[in-house]
């Protein structure tokens, strides 16, 4: 069996493929199946363009109250049931689209969609910190931003070529999620921690964690401002607090960078730009995202303790450069500089949140409220955007970005204010001074006088 290092420990590689690959399917309701909406505009004459653009919609809202729901239902015992069962209603769904031909049903499929899509997604994020610690866990959360953004890429690619056969197949991408489904017997407590081997005299296994960290601990995460080590979790008021932290730097980077998917295409069209060529740049995104997410360990190495305010800078960059200037090349270079700051913002607020938890059975509830901060970000852009526009009396489509280009400079300088607290810092543990070993991969267990296996325990 090959093995893949863990941060404490090796587990099998097959498991963290299938945990990955739940990150397949957390980005594709109503984004994948944008590029479609002029070709349904043509088959539904008589519906609405509010009706059609419901169906972009109502999967980002309805995910919201349901990743809550997640949050609070799920817990080591049941979460493969939750997971299992919201991978199954989103498959679902995605055969049901093949019979779908009124807009109504198409509609209600959104929101089913958008049911089975909220129960998963925390879940994406929880089981990589229930199973990884220190740079392994970085690494790993590097890899999950990675995966979910190269798969809008491939899937708004398919959906943009298979439309002009049958609409109809154009929803297959939401069939994706039945690779992660007959991967989860990979994913149980039962099949990690019965071939897991540990580490001696290592970091602690999550699974194994105290369920609160010694006072000497949380004296000195006090003091110091940062983690007393790569299993520690914060506690009680100050444990809220760092969320509250963390969830509105995540709702402001989301809805700041958002307003590629909203307002791009309009700019663009603007200057004379085709269609062809906004598809080409909103890619770009996805990609440099993409790109962050997998050299994320090496970010962090080389800007250390400065990474979230690089990253920050790079998305305030991105879009004062898009704003402004306004030749394709401009808009790919400003395009593809903000999605490399978003991609290492994203994995880097994950990461904290696995310490801000107040332990691991803890962790998917405080991701769930942490990713219902991404959703409500992308739903209020338009409101935001159109109340701004209102209130500056501005009708120029480059606005929304220059808008949020102050919005985010101003992030960027409390960042650097508040360059020491833990919501901005780098973890210092997640610097990869020697190589990590998360993705080598060895084919057979380590030699047995060092390491021992631990059995499952029920």
């Amino acid at each position: 069996m090959k093995y893949v290092d863990c941060g404490c420990g090796k587990i099998p590689y097959i498991s963290l493929l299938a945990i990955l690959s739940i990150s397949l399917t957390v980005n594709l309701p109503g984004l994948a199946i944008s590029p479609i909406m002029g070709k349904l505009d043509e088959v539904f004459t008589n519906v609405t363009e509010l009706e059609i653009q419901l169906l972009t919609v109502l999967p980002n809202l309805v995910t919201i109250p349901f990743i809550l729901c997640s949050g609070k239902l799920c817990t080591p015992k049941n979460q493969m049931y939750i997971l299992g069962g919201g991978l199954a209603i989103y498959a679902l769904t995605g055969v049901l689209y093949f019979f779908a031909d009124k807009m109504i049903e198409l509609i209600v499929l959104s929101c089913l969609l958008g049911v089975g899509c909220g129960l998963i997604i925390p879940l994406a994020a929880s089981m990589i910190s229930e199973y990884t610690v220190g740079k392994a866990r970085t690494k790993a959360l590097g890899m999950k931003s990675g995966v979910s953004n190269f798969m809008v890429i491939f899937a708004t690619l398919f959906v943009g070529w298979v439309a002009s056969y049958n609409w109809h197949i154009a929803f297959t991408v939401y069939l994706i999620p039945l690779i992660p489904l007959c991967l989860i017997p990979f994913m149980t407590r039962k099949y990690i921690y019965g071939h897991r081997i540990d580490y001696p005299n290592e970091f602690v296994p999550p699974v194994h964690e105290p369920s609160r960290p010694s006072d000497d601990d949380i004296a000195q995460a006090k003091r110091t401002g940062k983690p007393a080590g790569p299993n520690f979790h914060y506690q009680g008021k100050l444990s809220l607090m760092l969320l509250a932290g963390l969830m509105a730097l995540y709702f402001i980077a989301t809805y700041g960078t958002e307003v590629v998917s909203y307002y791009l295409p309009f700019t663009m069209k603007d200057y004379h730009l085709y269609t062809g060529d906004v598809g080409v740049a909103t890619a770009m995104y996805f990609a440099s995202a993409t790109l962050s997410g997998f050299i994320l360990p090496k970010a962090i190495k080389v800007c250390r303790e400065w990474t979230m305010e690089i990253a920050l800078f790079l998305v305030v960059f991105g879009l004062f450069f898009v704003g402004v200037l306004h030749a394709y090349w401009t808009y790919i270079v400003g395009i593809f500089i903000m999605g490399l700051g978003y991609g290492i913002i994203q994995p880097l607020i994950y990461d904290k949140t696995s310490y801000v938890a107040p332990n691991t059975a803890k962790q998917n509830e405080y991701f769930s409220y942490l990713l219902t901060c991404n959703y409500i970000g992308i739903s209020l852009v338009p409101f935001i955007i159109g109340a701004a526009r209102r209130l500056f009396n501005s009708h120029s489509d480059n606005f929304s970005f220059i808008f949020n280009g102050f919005i985010l400079l101003a992030v960027l300088l409390i960042a650097i204010w508040k360059r020491h607290s833990f919501v901005i810092e780098a973890d210092a543990d997640s610097y990869e001074t020697q190589p990590s070993t998360l993705g080598r991969i060895t084919s057979q267990a380590p030699k047995p006088a060092p390491l021992q296996k631990n059995k499952y325990e029920k």
